[in-house]
Order: structure tokens, then sequence, then C-alpha cells
């Protein structure tokens, strides 16, 4: 999948987060933040994608240690991230944001024909039955779907926490 589709899945992830934990506006703009960095965070391992352009010295490292859709596409990745955000002690909400954002990007790239070595070290590719070319009418389309999911969230979030302060306000 290309980058503006793994943004758009870590987009409503942060939305879905936000709105389950019911988080106040600064931890909401973190949240989002941080599942939309997620979202792109796998492809560290690919020195061409959005996040290894940023980071070119340790995409290359990754890339020459695991090649691409390997460690980082990985349930071993994952978890690793999991452990050291426990580790340090991670609010949940941050913690199901960076995870969630993580997952759909894996999840995303197992809808393409190349799959993803899900349980690294095993050398095993795995994908679904039914994939799509990246870039493709079905990526633009799953990209514009799921930023409208996003968008929606967000604003029937927004409007539901106006109008509780506006009758707040109102009734004291």
């Amino acid at each position: 999948m290309t980058g503006k589709t793994h943004v758009s899945a870590g987009l409503l992830v942060g939305a879905l987060t936000t709105e389950h934990f019911q988080t106040d506006l600064f931890s909401t703009v973190t949240v989002i933040c941080l599942s939309v960095v997620s979202s792109l965070l796998p492809d560290i391992c690919h020195t061409g994608s959005k996040i290894g352009r940023k980071l070119k010295l340790l995409s290359l490292i990754i890339r020459l240690l695991f090649g691409h859709r390997t460690f980082t596409h990985s349930l071993l990745f994952i978890g690793i991230i999991v452990f050291l955000l426990n580790l340090i002690q991670t609010p949940t909400y941050y913690l199901v944001s960076i995870i969630g954002g993580m997952a759909s990007h894996v999840i995303l790239d197992m809808l393409t024909p190349r799959g993803v070595k899900l349980l690294y070290p095993i050398p095993l590719t795995i994908k679904f039955p039914f994939t799509f070319k990246t870039g493709g009418l079905v990526d633009v389309s799953l990209a514009t779907a799921l930023s409208i999911g996003a968008l929606y969230i967000l604003f029937q979030t927004s409007i539901s926490h106006l109008l509780k302060y506006i009758s707040q306000s109102i009734l004291g």
C-alpha cells in the first residue's frame, strides 16, 4: 500500500482510540500524531518510503540487516515495541495508538501480492487470499474510505464534546 493509505489507516486508528478513551484535546492530538507516525514505522526498512527518506541512515541499516517487509512487519517487532512501551510505563491510550497504527500497516501490506513475513524469523510470507496492487484503484479507494471514516469519527466526537460543554455551561 502507499504511504497515503497507511496514513489514512493511522488516522482512523487515532480517531477510534480518542473516541474509545475519550481523551482531552492535548491527548487527542498526541494520539493521532502517534498513530499516524506509527502507521508508517514498519516501512523504516524501505529507504524510499516516507519514513525511510526522513531517517536514511537508520533505514539503510535496517534494510541491510533484515530486508524489506520482514522484521519490521512481524509480530516479533510489534511485541518488542509493546514490551518497550510497557517498560517506560506508556499510558494505555498512547500504547494502543502506536500498536494500532503499526498493526494497521502490517494488515494493509498483507493485502498486497508481496505480503509480509509476519512470523519472522520464520521465512513464511503471509498475505490475504485476495490482494490488491499498491497504488491501484483499490488502494486509492481504501485510503479515501479510511480517511472519511476517521473524519466522521473525529467530527462526531468533537460535536458531542461541544454540545456537552455548552449544556454544562448553560445549566451550570
